[in-house]
């Protein structure tokens, strides 16, 4: 080490962590300066930022007692969090400041946090929400779709829709309603438009009559902040008339029009693939069901493993009387086979919903998104039997409390294989292709570019999987 650091003085090379070394620095600096204002403040929040960030500073004055350490950081051999406690010290720094109301140094903090650690879930949540409190929603849903695919669980954004019109021809049409609505009222701005409503309303005059100067004042929003998109002063504008006529005790149709402009321009839901009446016509299957539908039967399980590449397996997977194949599973014949009975997907991908099956099982640890994601997704017409909600995650039912500890998130193979050997009905079950991701991934071309999820437990499914095995060699694995 000592030889590393005297080579990088002397060649003034620019090392490998030096930039975000640098970018810790900075805000290092920030959250310094931010927690200095706010000690004096007896807020609680503000309390405890100033506490988290006096935390921080002696985390970084223990580690950096070490000289070869700190010399390290310092001319970026050594990345910032190599220093012991510092990357945790920081995430309760950006976590206090979130809630303390500091939003932008909560970015900030938390920016350099998935930077540092890209597999840092806690800094990916704590990024969405402190970029949706700022206003920066685009960014927040990126930082929710990372925090997703590390775990498998969505985040509920507080201003998920807010300046959501993100189509150019519903943002066109937005200003010509408020235009329409303002009938003629100009304001200056926001401060002049609500000062002149809450002088009417004063004087006695209804909320629905004030609604053009509501309009017009929304209108000198949209103006001001054309060049932010979305505007984030709009969404706290117009929640802020949806509040005040509330709180008045005037009926909300007082402001209907306004509401309903908005409303219009709003980014629209997906409708989703399956109306109500394919929802009643769809045929289910649950436990029981899935029983009988197994047994006396053999079956495949073949994950989406790029190891199937390398071995001519696919005879031997169509032999079975049911393959189970999962989420973005991709077909090569000699490789991987060509039949699907059952395919089994969590609920957060978008892959394979119309590929032809038996059996299809969504999977989800919440019942409001299986919902979700069963009526965006389901092709009423590409499966004979859906799984129902008895069967939407198996560990919830299957596991033990030991189970849940060490199985937290099970990955969808091993919730199908656990469903599968406790049902105890088949006549064979064997796995094809289980190195539970050791040899990396194939599946679908869209969704190459996805990571594999850091969540699970891989160690302990391998475990759990090789503590039953009756027989294995280097692509199957038979379990009974």
């Amino acid at each position: 080490m000592r030889g590393t650091l005297r080579r990088v003085a002397r060649r003034g090379r620019l090392t490998p962590h030096l930039r975000l070394n640098l970018r810790h620095a900075d805000v290092t600096s920030s959250v310094t300066a931010t927690a200095t204002a706010v000690s004096a403040s007896s807020r609680l929040e503000r309390v405890q930022l100033t506490q988290a960030a006096l935390a921080h500073a002696q985390t970084l004055g223990e580690s950096r007692r070490s000289a070869l350490r700190s010399a390290g950081v310092t001319v970026g051999v050594l990345p910032w969090h190599a220093l012991p406690g510092a990357f945790s010290a920081l995430l309760d720094v950006g976590e206090a400041a979130r809630a303390a109301g500091e939003t932008t140094l909560a970015a900030d903090v938390f920016r350099l946090l998935a930077a540092s650690r890209p597999a840092s879930q806690a800094s990916w949540r704590g990024l969405a929400h402190a970029l949706d409190a700022t206003g920066d929603f685009a960014g927040a849903q990126d930082a929710a779709t990372r925090y997703a695919q590390l775990t498998g669980e969505r985040i509920t954004l507080g201003h998920a829709d807010v300046g959501a019109w993100d189509n150019p021809e519903r943002a066109a049409t937005l200003d010509a309603e408020l235009a329409e609505l303002a009938a003629g009222v100009t304001v200056d701005d926001l401060v002049d438009g609500w000062a002149r409503a809450e002088a009417a309303l004063a004087a006695g005059a209804s909320t629905g009559s004030v609604v053009p100067v509501f309009a017009a004042a929304l209108a000198s929003v949209r103006r001001a902040t054309a060049h932010e998109r979305p505007s984030p002063g709009f969404g706290a504008t117009f929640d802020a008339v949806l509040a005040r006529t509330v709180t008045a005790g005037e009926p909300l149709h007082a402001v209907e029009p306004l509401v309903d402009a908005v409303v219009r321009a709003r980014r629209a839901p997906d409708a989703g693939r399956l109306s109500a009446d394919d929802a009643v016509l769809l045929r289910t299957l649950d436990l029981s069901g899935l029983r009988e539908y197994l047994a006396g039967r053999s079956v495949c399980l073949v994950a989406n493993s790029a190891r199937l590449l390398e071995h001519r397996v696919g005879g031997f997977v169509d032999e079975h009387d049911v393959v189970v194949r999962f989420n973005s599973f991709r077909l090569d014949a000699p490789h991987t086979g060509t039949r699907t009975n059952l395919h089994a997907t969590i609920h957060l991908h978008d892959f394979n919903w119309s590929h032809p099956v038996d059996v299809r099982l969504v999977f989800s640890g919440k019942r409001d998104l299986w919902r979700t994601s069963v009526v965006a997704h389901v092709d009423p017409h590409a499966q004979r039997f859906l799984g129902d909600e008895s069967l939407r995650w198996p560990a919830r039912t299957l596991f033990s409390e030991e189970d849940r500890l060490r199985f937290k998130v099970p990955t969808t193979g091993f919730n199908v294989l656990r469903l599968i050997d406790f049902l105890d009905v088949s006549t064979a079950i064997d796995l094809v292709g289980f190195d539970f991701y050791a040899g990396g991934a194939y599946r679908l071309d869209q969704a190459m570019h996805l990571p594999v999820a850091a969540a699970h437990s891989y160690d302990a499914e391998r475990a759990w999987v090789m503590d039953r095995a009756v027989s294995a060699t280097d692509i199957t694995i038979s379990l009974r």
